[in-house]
């Protein structure tokens, strides 16, 4: 009986550790911090390594700034007789989390920066294009100037923000503006 009841005694024990390392390892063991979920495990022989972080409220946050929202840029020419077109937006819009909105700076590839918009602790930013009266005043150029045979000009467009953490974002673009027929 004692010959049995030694080998059944050590494969409890061995059963016993096998389980509490698959179990540790998995970061359901006793070791686990308090509040903390396991990120990633690994093993390799008799180690392992795990990494923990804070679970619910304590999780940190990550600073973010959303991509800039700017649909419909669109150039217009309110009087064909004159070379005067309009560039606008329909809105431009930016956020960002738990930061700042900081800037946001619309540029035209030839007129360089044509508006700029500052924040005062908020995280997002909305500029309807009624901010910006008719639009931003650009020659129309002549048919062809803008490498399209049946338009005008064409102007490379850059919106860029800025949050309070020093996260950027930008948009870019092009827009053909119609062209001036004397």
């Amino acid at each position: 009986m004692r010959k049995l009841l030694l080998p059944l005694i050590l494969a409890g024990v061995l059963l016993v550790v096998v389980f509490s390392f698959g179990q540790r390892a998995r970061g359901q063991g006793p070791d686990r911090p308090d509040g903390q979920v396991l990120l990633k495990s690994e093993t390799e022989g008799e180690s392992v390594r795990e990494i923990y972080s804070p679970a619910g409220e304590n999780a940190p946050q990550s600073p973010d700034i959303g991509f800039i929202d700017s649909p419909t840029a669109a150039c217009y020419q309110p009087d064909p007789n004159t070379d005067t077109c309009y560039i606008n937006w329909y809105y431009m819009s930016v956020s960002a989390s738990p930061n700042y909105i900081i800037t946001m700076t619309a540029t035209l590839n030839d007129y360089g920066p044509v508006a700029r918009y500052s924040g005062f602790f908020q995280t997002s930013m909305y500029v309807p294009y009624n901010m910006h009266d008719r639009g931003f005043k650009v020659s129309c150029g002549s048919l062809g100037d803008g490498s399209h045979p049946d338009l005008g000009q064409a102007y490379a467009w850059t919106i860029r923000a800025r949050d309070s953490a020093g996260l950027k974002a930008a948009n870019y673009g092009t827009v053909y503006c119609p062209a001036f027929q004397p």
